[in-house]
């Protein structure tokens, strides 16, 4: 049997807070992207769209569906993803 991939890629919908939202320009989209993308892997690409975000990856937090997720979390078609950095403050 050929093992070719042929799934559909998936439509991401990204939430973008804090810094991560002005070095992206934006706190809204959508994505497409390779259906099993890991949520390292979703940073990885971003982080070439937009090179200024490379700076945070140490310290971006996902969430998925609104919960927590490891950065092993693999990412499901219509997932609402956040991209979240820490918020300081005095």
């Amino acid at each position: 049997m050929n093992q070719q991939h042929t799934a559909e890629n998936i439509t991401l919908n990204l939430r973008w807070f804090s810094v991560l939202a002005e070095k992206r320009g934006c706190r809204h989209e959508f994505l497409t992207a390779n259906p099993n993308i890991s949520g390292k892997d979703l940073i990885d690409l971003l982080a070439v769209q937009t090179p200024e975000i490379d700076q945070y990856r140490n310290y971006i937090r996902l969430a998925v569906n609104q919960d927590y997720a490891d950065l092993s979390t693999v990412l499901r078609d219509g997932d609402e993803v956040a991209l979240i950095t820490p918020v300081s403050g005095g």
